[in-house]
């Protein structure tokens, strides 16, 4: 049987059951179009990056994001992302995990689930990407229900990289 060149691409773009009847596709991640971190990944209305600084923010709002998730502790930063996102306009979102991560919690999880069912353009960062990049890995494979090989290979293309010893022991 020969295999479609472009099957890799397809099956990241199958359709999930997100709940209610809703079908939500997983597109593959992509780099983002303007740069506003160091890293970034575009995937669907979800943009993965390492840390924006506040003129970044500021071009977000410009294009239409509507929530900005951290995956950082407030200890992390130096300045108020909370005050520089919501006086844009944009709804801040702290889901803090620990650095460096030695697990995912069922309660990241279902706070990046809560985030992303709302369907507004969204920035999910960290410092780097990769813990960010990690928990979306997970909830793909948990509340999307990607199979776990194209879970991790997923979230390595967002950013990945330090945390998936992680992602794979809480897949396992």
């Amino acid at each position: 049987m020969t295999r479609h060149p472009l099957a890799p691409a397809l099956l990241a773009l199958a359709a999930c059951s997100p709940g209610g009847g809703e079908t939500a596709a997983i597109v593959e991640p992509t780099p983002c179009l303007v740069a506003i971190a160091a890293t970034c990944a575009q995937t669907g209305n979800l943009s993965i990056a390492s840390q924006p600084m506040p003129a970044a923010l500021k071009a977000l709002a410009d294009q239409g994001y509507k929530i900005v998730v951290s995956t950082r502790g407030s200890h992390e930063l130096n300045w108020d992302e909370r005050a520089t996102v919501e006086s844009l306009g944009m709804t801040f979102v702290e889901i803090p995990m620990e650095n460096p991560v030695m697990a995912i919690t069922d309660q990241e999880v279902a706070e990046l689930d809560a985030v992303l069912r709302q369907g507004q353009r969204t920035l999910l960062h960290c410092a780097s990407g990769n813990r960010s990049a990690g928990l979306w890995g997970v909830w793909l494979a948990e509340r999307r229900g990607v199979k776990r090989a194209e879970a991790l290979r997923l979230a390595t293309k967002a950013g990945m990289g330090g945390v998936r010893a992680a992602v794979e022991h809480r897949l396992h």
